[in-house]
This record gives C-alpha cells, sequence and structure tokens, in this order.
C-alpha cells in the first residue's frame, strides 16, 4: 500500500507538469464516466432500486388474461375465487383507479384516487401516519364512506394539520368521513394518489359476483408466503384460472391469469430502451478509453529516457507497469470526479426530458450507489485503458534508449501501427453507435409522419366528471352534456364543440356480427367503443368514409346505431356494403347487457394508442343514446388556447359550479405524450453518438498529428528530393483515409449484428436499413477526412531544411 501511494503521488506530479495532456485526457474521460453515470442514475432509479416496502420481492401483480387482451382487469367474481382459493399466498388485495370532485371546501376540485380493498395496506406493509387504516366491514356494499389521505394532498390541502382525523369531506356530492393519512413512501403514481376509499363498498355498481363478465380495471396485489416461489405461485394462479374457466364457460372459457413480480409489472416496459441507452453510453466510454490510451502511447515517446533510468537502475517489468497503471487510474479518478459534476447536470436534464407517464421517475437521482459506480467504473477505466500503453512502454529496451543519448520521441513502425489500430477500433465503435442513432432517428421520423387517422391541430380536450349520486338520471346528465355543448359552441373563436368518452381509445366489449354464427365461447372478438356527440369527427378531423355522422335525431328514443371504423368495416364485410347491417355489442343476444346497433356509417381508422402501437377495431356510438357522468371535451378552434381555458370553464361552471373542468391541453400535447419515451431515446442516443463522433475525430487528428511529427525528418527529406506539397498532403490524407475506411468496414459487419437487438423498437425501420447504412458510413468518412486534413496541411508546410536542422 505504501508504494501504491508513492506510485499515486508521483503521479499526480506528472499530471500537474503536463496540464495541456491531463486536461484533454481528463476531459474526455469526464464525458465518457459522466455520461454513463447519468445514465446508470436513470437505471438505478427506475429499474434497480427496490420497491419502498418490507421484503418487497414477496410482492406480486396479476391481471386476467384472454386472446384479445392480454393484461386484463379482473372481476370481482373472480378476485373473491382467488382469494378463498389460494395456498400460496399470504394475501390478495385489489384496486382501482378513481376521481373524485371535492367540493364544499373551497373551490371545487378534481383529486384522484384509489379504490382498495381492505388489508391492503397490511399487505403492502404500509402503515398509516396519522389515524388508521380500513376496517373489514368498512369495505362492504352499504358500509359507511370512509376516507383515506395521501401525503401529499394532507400536505398540500391541510398543511399537514393534526385535527383532520374526523373531517367530513364532499365527494362527488358525498359525504366522507376521514379517518387516517397515508404515508408518501410508496411506488410510482401510489406516492402520488391523493384520495383513497374501500373498493367492495362498490361491489352493487362493478359488478359483483352474479356478474363475473365485468371488469371495472381492477387488478390485485397478492403477497407470497415465506419459501414460496414465484413459479410455484404461478402456477397455482393458473390452475385456479383453469377451473374457474371450466366452471364458468359462459364468461371465463379460454381465459387465464399472469403473475408477475410487482417490480417487473411496474417498470418491465422500460426496461429495454434503458438497456438501450446504457449500452449506448458504454460505447462512447469505450471510445473515450482508446482516445486516452492512443494519447498515452504518444506520451510515452517523451518518457522513453526516464522508463530505461528505471529500469537500469533494477526496476523490473511488473514495477514500471504498476507504476504506469496507477498513473492511468489516478487520472480516471480525475475524470470520475469530473464526470460525477456532469452527470449531476445530466440527470437533472434527463429527467426534464423523461415523460412524466414514466414510473420511479422520483427516485431517480446520484446516491451512494451512484458514487460506488462511479468510483467503480473509473478504476476499471483507468486499468482498461492504461494497460496497453503500460505494457508497450514497458518493452522497451534501455539499452538502445540510452545509447541514443538524449534524442526521445521515435518509438518505431510497431508504436505507430499500434496506435492506428486503436484508431480503427475507435472508428468501428462510432460507427456502430452512429448506426443505432441513425435507425432510432429514421424510425421517429415515421412516428411524426404516420397517419394517426385526426387532425390535432387547433384541437383543445378537456375532462368533465359530474357527481355521481347527483347525476344517476341518464335524463340529467344528457341534459347537462347538451347544455354545455351549446354553451362551448357560443364562445367566439369555437368552430366545433364535441363531446367524448374516453378522450382516445374506447372501453372494450365483445362484439358479434347479427346474422352470422356465433363464436365459439372464449373467442367473441375484442371492440373499441367510444361515446360521442355528432360534432366529434369533425373536430377531430376523423374521416367519414361512407354512410352519415350522427344527428341530434339519434336520441334515446330512435332506434340504436353506431358508426364503424373502416379496419373492422373491411375486416369483417370484405368487399361488400356495411352500411345497414347490425352489431351486438355486450354479448350474446340473450344477455342482458347485449344491445343491436344498425351500422349508419363508416370512418377512418384512427391510431389511438400511437401510430407505432397496436390499435383495434372501434365501434363509435351516439352519447344522446347512452350518457355517462364522465366525459371528454374536445374544442375546434383557430385561437390560441390559453384564450379559450377560462370560457370553457365558465360554459360548464354556468350549468353546474360544483362540476369543475381538468386535465385541460392541446390535442397536439396529448399526441406529443405518446411519443415522448421515443423521442427521449432518439435525442439521447443522437447526443452520445455526436459525442462518439467528436471523439474518433479527435482520435484520428490526434494520431496524424503525432505520426507527422515523428515522421518530420522524413517528409523535409522527400521535399527536399522533389516531392511536391500536394504529394505530401496526399500521402497523410491516405493514411488517415485508409484507417477511417478499415474502421468503418469492421463496423458495418458487427453492426449488421448488433441492430437486431434494437430491431423491435423501430417502426416502419428495418434492423438493415439501407439508408441507413449507407450514409451513416459516408458520414463517417468526412469526418475522418475532414479531421486528417489539418495535420496533412501542416506537413505539407514543412520546410525541408528546418527540418533536416532540427533533426
Amino acid at each position: 500500500m505504501r508504494t501504491f501511494w508513492q506510485d499515486a503521488r508521483y503521479g499526480i506530479r506528472l499530471l500537474t507538469r503536463n496540464t495541456g495532456f491531463s486536461a484533454v485526457a481528463v476531459l474526455t474521460l469526464a464525458l465518457g464516466i459522466g455520461a454513463n453515470t447519468a445514465v446508470f442514475s436513470v437505471i438505478n432509479g427506475i429499474l434497480l432500486h427496490p420497491l419502498p416496502y418490507e421484503r418487497p420481492d414477496r410482492l406480486m401483480f396479476l391481471t386476467e388474461w384472454s386472446e384479445q387482451v392480454p393484461d386484463m382487469s379482473f372481476s370481482v367474481a373472480n378476485f373473491k375465487d382467488v382469494q378463498e382459493q389460494s395456498k400460496t399466498f399470504e394475501s390478495f388485495v385489489a384496486f382501482n383507479a378513481a376521481n373524485f370532485t371535492l367540493t364544499g371546501d373551497g373551490e371545487a376540485e378534481r383529486v384522484n384516487g384509489r379504490n382498495v380493498s381492505s388489508g391492503i395496506f397490511q399487505t403492502l406493509r404500509v402503515r398509516p401516519i396519522l389515524g388508521r387504516a380500513f376496517r373489514p366491514e368498512e369495505d362492504k356494499p352499504g358500509a359507511e364512506r370512509v376516507v383515506m389521505l395521501g401525503e401529499g394532498f394532507w400536505t398540500r390541502r391541510y398543511g399537514r394539520r393534526m385535527d383532520v382525523i374526523g373531517k367530513h369531506l364532499t365527494l362527488n356530492d358525498e359525504s366522507y368521513t376521514v379517518i387516517g393519512v397515508l404515508t408518501g413512501k410508496m411506488h410510482g403514481s401510489w406516492q402520488r394518489t391523493d384520495l383513497f376509499t374501500p373498493l367492495l363498498r362498490l361491489e352493487d355498481r362493478i359488478g359483483g359476483v352474479e356478474n363475473r363478465g365485468n371488469h371495472f380495471g381492477i387488478y390485485l396485489i397478492g403477497r407470497l408466503k415465506p419459501g414460496v416461489t414465484l413459479e410455484q405461485g404461478r402456477g397455482e394462479i393458473v390452475a385456479i384460472a383453469r377451473g374457474l374457466s371450466e366452471k364458468y364457460p359462459d364468461t371465463n372459457a379460454r381465459q387465464s391469469m399472469t403473475v408477475n413480480s410487482l417490480h417487473e409489472a411496474i417498470v418491465g416496459d422500460f426496461r429495454p430502451a434503458l438497456i438501450v441507452l446504457l449500452g449506448a453510453v458504454a460505447f462512447v466510454l469505450l471510445i473515450a478509453c482508446v482516445n486516452v490510451a492512443n494519447l498515452l502511447l504518444g506520451r510515452a515517446a517523451a518518457r522513453q529516457r526516464e522508463l530505461a533510468v528505471r529500469a537500469a537502475l533494477g526496476a523490473g517489468r511488473g514495477r514500471m507497469i504498476r507504476q504506469l497503471l496507477t498513473e492511468s487510474v489516478v487520472l480516471s479518478l480525475f475524470g470520475g470526479g469530473l464526470g460525477l459534476l456532469l452527470a449531476y447536470w445530466g440527470v437533472a436534464g434527463i429527467v426534464a426530458w423523461i415523460p412524466s407517464s414514466i414510473p420511479r421517475l422520483e427516485e431517480v437521482g446520484v446516491d451512494g450507489r451512484v458514487l460506488l459506480f462511479t468510483a467503480a467504473i473509473s478504476v476499471l477505466t483507468g486499468l482498461f485503458f492504461g494497460l496497453l500503453p503500460a505494457w508497450n512502454a514497458s518493452r522497451t529496451s534501455p539499452h538502445e534508449i540510452l545509447k541514443a543519448g538524449g534524442r526521445t520521441g521515435n518509438l518505431g513502425l510497431g508504436h505507430r501501427r499500434l496506435r492506428s489500430a486503436l484508431v480503427v477500433a475507435e472508428i468501428s465503435l462510432a460507427l456502430i453507435l452512429l448506426v443505432g442513432a441513425g435507425l432510432m432517428l429514421r424510425s421517429f421520423y415515421h412516428v411524426l409522419h404516420a397517419d394517426a387517422g385526426i387532425e390535432p391541430e387547433g384541437v383543445i380536450v378537456s375532462q368533465v366528471s359530474l357527481p355521481e349520486a347527483n347525476y344517476t338520471d341518464k335524463d340529467r346528465i344528457r341534459r347537462f352534456t347538451d347544455q354545455v355543448l351549446r354553451n362551448v359552441e357560443a364562445i367566439p373563436g369555437v368552430q366545433f364543440a364535441a363531446s367524448t368518452l374516453p378522450l382516445l381509445g374506447g372501453y372494450q366489449t365483445s362484439f358479434m356480427i347479427e346474422g352470422r354464427p356465433e363464436p365459439p365461447r372464449g373467442q367473441r372478438p375484442s371492440v373499441d367503443i367510444t361515446r360521442v356527440s355528432p360534432a366529434y369527427f369533425r373536430a377531430m378531423g376523423v374521416r367519414l368514409l361512407k354512410g352519415r355522422a350522427f344527428t341530434h335525431q339519434d336520441d334515446a328514443g330512435a332506434p340504436r346505431v353506431c358508426i364503424v371504423d373502416e379496419t373492422l368495416a373491411r375486416t369483417y364485410w370484405p368487399g361488400e356494403d356495411p352500411l345497414g347491417r347490425k352489431v351486438r355489442i355486450g354479448g350474446r343476444p340473450q344477455d342482458k347487457d347485449s344491445v343491436a346497433l344498425d351500422v349508419v356509417g363508416v370512418v377512418g381508422h384512427v391510431k389511438n394508442y400511437g401510430v407505432d402501437q397496436p390499435s383495434r377495431i372501434e365501434i363509435y356510438v351516439p352519447y344522446t343514446q347512452d350518457p355517462i357522468s364522465s366525459f371528454g371535451l374536445v374544442v375546434k378552434t383557430g385561437l390560441a388556447p390559453a384564450s379559450l381555458t377560462t370560457a370553457m370553464r365558465k360554459a360548464v361552471s354556468d350549468v353546474d359550479p360544483n362540476v369543475p373542468v381538468f386535465a385541460t391541453q392541446t390535442l397536439v400535447s396529448l399526441v406529443n405524450e405518446g411519443t415522448a419515451q421515443r423521442r427521449l431515446a432518439v435525442t439521447l442516443l443522437g447526443v452520445f453518438a455526436g459525442l462518439a463522433l467528436l471523439l474518433a475525430a479527435v482520435g484520428i487528428y490526434g494520431v496524424i498529428s503525432y505520426n507527422v511529427s515523428q515522421r518530420t525528418q522524413e517528409i523535409g527529406i522527400r521535399m527536399a528530393l522533389g516531392a511536391e506539397r500536394r504529394e505530401i498532403l496526399k500521402m497523410v490524407l491516405g493514411q488517415g483515409t485508409m484507417m477511417a475506411l478499415l474502421g468503418v468496414v469492421i463496423g458495418l459487419g458487427v453492426a449488421f449484428g448488433l441492430t437486431r437487438l434494437i430491431a423491435t423498437m423501430l417502426f416502419q425501420v428495418s434492423a438493415t436499413d439501407p439508408p441507413t447504412f449507407s450514409l451513416v458510413p459516408v458520414l463517417l468518412l468526412l469526418v475522418a477526412v475532414l479531421a486528417a486534413y489539418l495535420p496533412a496541411r501542416h506537413a505539407a508546410r514543412v520546410e525541408p531544411m528546418v527540418a533536416l536542422r532540427d533533426e
């Protein structure tokens, strides 16, 4: 250890004496290590941090499964059966998302919440910080209405007042008693949840045991018993699902259930993109290492005599390698320290770019694990880039160096070839990263220019939700919606006003084509159902291809009608006219919730879930024939959105001041949210690829400059013997071009294999896209030629007499 500190102190003295070399090397390493630290911080916060619960590895997330909907929510009846029959889980609890309108306590406010079954917080091992959790008797139909506050809501709305327990809140025009405040130390959106209410108090509304086919967005969390593996628990749940499928074929035929860890269910969808980004910054760090190794090889020429004297005084080869490696590690630690500072800024920038929909974003930051990662990668990087120069320098012959007297700086052809080989490797790595970034960029271009089936420009969307306690009558809901639409249409600058539910993408149900054989149980096709007002298609820019749009005559007393999208029409009536045909939604004719609809129109297909995501066929129905208490307000205008926001709120409050308007935004921003994750990946890959290109250019420039300095005498002799300046320029440029060509060829071969790893992330672009694999090498060659041109021009300006006199 004493020897190590001696070597370290000596290395620091050398670095302070060679400030130019040290600054370039430290900055190069800081860029590579800083980029890796920033991306690792994101991966650490999202993927690696355990969930904030006791034994989070025992928590599982369950969904139902069908061929049409792989991640389907549970019905209440199936939840209760799983809860009763399972032997491998300590407990099962259920939840679904809920929203509430808070009134009677200041301005009406829309708050987000969750309906949860009793015992959920005991299952998560979460305790209230104030008051108590729900009791089993409060989680039953007809039970007293009670509510727990989220810590964030308690802080924001009530300033953490202790007397909130027992307070009465008016939620959806119903009185609830506050019984507790839940800690904010939970995962993802649960941490930001404002209110929690008992789930099964609503059992009569959300299906109950008598309607096993109703799925109201309920999902399950279970805690495995000690010693039970995930595979054992999964096997038992699948067996229970198989039994339910046999026992209840009308609702459960050909259905199963899925079991995954809660952690995987939360972050699993984001793992591939984050791993790709980590691979990209690893390439950047490799290129930085190659650059610094080249710098060290060049610096070795200036240290020949020093190393020769050490060897002559008895320093063994191993001792010299250790000294040089220690210096490399010291250099890398300085780069790591600066890289950590860059990472702080980088993490802030990445978090600002990451869409808020990505889970666990609040846990991203530079913590102890990130600091340990930075220290480890700094040491490993120092050893990695220092080993080859140290090994090469230790092979020099002290006798030959000392015999040459004071002359230093020429380590021969082998040394130059080694440096050139490193540049070839650097160019290959840069090309692989550039090809990956190019493919992602081309894919993103196709996403931006793909036809989504709507025209989002000039469209504003808002959400409106009526208190169910006051709007139980469908006629009243219909009158409210009609009046709001009339008020909004009267606003100056509004072209069309419409209502829809849901805003993008409908609720799912099974359907059948009337007059055709009934599909086997469990194989009925699924369709999205969207309730819309007559002006919806014009407001959203959805093309009417055949038939008619809805009118105000399609009211409650008129025959039930629908409009289908072109994909459904083409699939089920190929080459036929769908107008006048009938579709049945909700099940078989004998089912009480089954409804037959006359097809009166066909519209263009809308990519509601993103142009790069699988979309479902869709059926539109008039909201007037089936009104519901929540809907989206869609406004087409030529004015600035901000100028209409207040007027839209007033249009609603004039009808009912206790109904808030929330989540107002432009349709453009809503659509962009769907591409935010892809935009982030493209941006970061582009930044890292640009950084790799810059480092590769610096590497070529450094090697060519070094070679020119080593061959100054040779160049002087050539010119003295009659060589023209353009021949010297061509010779040096040719050296740089040959290195770049060799690197491009090797890089292309590797890229052809590696790009297949990101094939699933591409949209309308193949993993071997010819334009990308053609343009990227050309770009890299141009940059390489430019980097080689500067030292080549310097070589062409060498004066023969000056060069020969200096030697």
